[in-house]
């Protein structure tokens, strides 16, 4: 989640309320009712709290079309998924209704905190632990679908040279075009490997992205479509969101990320000497030029990135020159 969306709704109180009728009117004479807003994305969506025929849920209301096309595949890949994640101590919500083909969704509500926050309130010792569970639950809910596909670096080329032109912080756009340059130069050296590992990804797999409860389960939220992609990009995202952030349990790097967190997913998914080589890195690269700072992110924020970014090309110059 955006930090600069978090309070959306305060900022913009009209579409809130707006919302907030519109999802009245759905919910009217079907057994729901709304509560406060949650989250608010003008003209785009809006997530409330609430109840579903008696039970607690987390309502998410598109606002365009598009998002409800969005919501109604999002909520298919859910209960797909809910299929096999339903028990044990890996977990996603169970999914309670669709509506006016996509235009609402309820999902069972999760009592709990998302897992990058309650490592920030954990002892130093106890957090590599819990961003382990972030490897756990990837592995849980990658193994149905895991298989091996041919390689196609071009779209993930453009989307991190797109990322690149459109960054607009001085302090990054420097340190990231030598990461581009690395990025190019291990992408020309991965010509002549012909498949990774793939399966069906999250959608937006982080640390926010995942709840967990008072039990110790380990809950995913906020599921996508359910589109086959690289391994690698669902393990890069997770790792350069907590990096971002300032979030290095173990206090070491490897391609700007926390090295222990990037050894919990090599283990928990027996990552090759080609996927730690060429795949990672690689993902991890595209990640960091992709994902395009916000103009106005907090300096905090912009010196973190710059840290991360600065270390992956470090260590991007020490692969290529193997």
């Amino acid at each position: 989640m955006n930090a600069l969306l978090e309070n959306a709704a305060e900022l913009h109180p009209e579409a809130a309320a707006q919302a907030a009728r519109r999802l009245a009117a759905v919910l009217a004479a079907r057994g729901g009712e709304a509560g406060e807003i949650l989250h608010l994305v003008p003209g785009r969506r809006a997530v409330f709290a609430g109840s579903w025929q008696g039970a607690e849920v987390v309502f998410h209301l598109a606002l365009d079309p598009e998002q409800a096309r969005a919501f109604a595949s999002g909520f298919a890949e859910q209960t797909r998924v809910h299929g096999y994640m339903g028990q044990g101590a890996f977990r996603v919500p169970e999914p309670l209704a669709l509506l006016e083909g996509g235009e609402l969704t309820a999902v069972a509500r999760i009592e709990g905190q998302p897992l990058l926050q309650a490592m920030w309130q954990a002892e130093a010792g106890e957090r590599p632990a819990l961003q382990a569970l972030g490897a756990g639950w990837l592995a849980a809910h990658a193994a149905p679908t895991l298989e091996t596909s041919p390689v196609n670096r071009g779209p993930w080329r453009k989307w991190a040279d797109k990322g690149l032109e459109q960054q607009p912080h001085e302090a990054l756009r420097g340190i990231e075009t030598r990461v581009a340059q690395k990025f190019h130069a291990l992408s020309r050296r991965m010509r002549g490997q012909e498949t990774w590992r793939t399966a069906l990804g999250h959608g937006d797999f982080h640390p926010n992205n995942l709840m967990l409860d008072g039990a110790g389960l380990c809950w995913g939220i906020d599921l996508g479509a359910s589109t086959r992609a690289p391994l690698c990009r669902d393990i890069a995202r997770y790792l350069v969101h907590g990096a971002r952030r300032g979030m290095l349990p173990s206090g070491q790097m490897r391609y700007g990320v926390d090295a222990g967190g990037l050894q919990a997913f090599a283990q928990a998914f027996s990552l090759t000497d080609q996927e730690l080589a060429t795949d990672l890195p690689f993902f991890i690269c595209h990640e960091v030029l992709s994902r395009v700072e916000h103009p106005q992110m907090p300096g905090r924020r912009i010196r973190l990135t710059q840290e991360m970014t600065e270390a992956l090309f470090e260590d991007m110059r020490a692969l290529m020159k193997d």
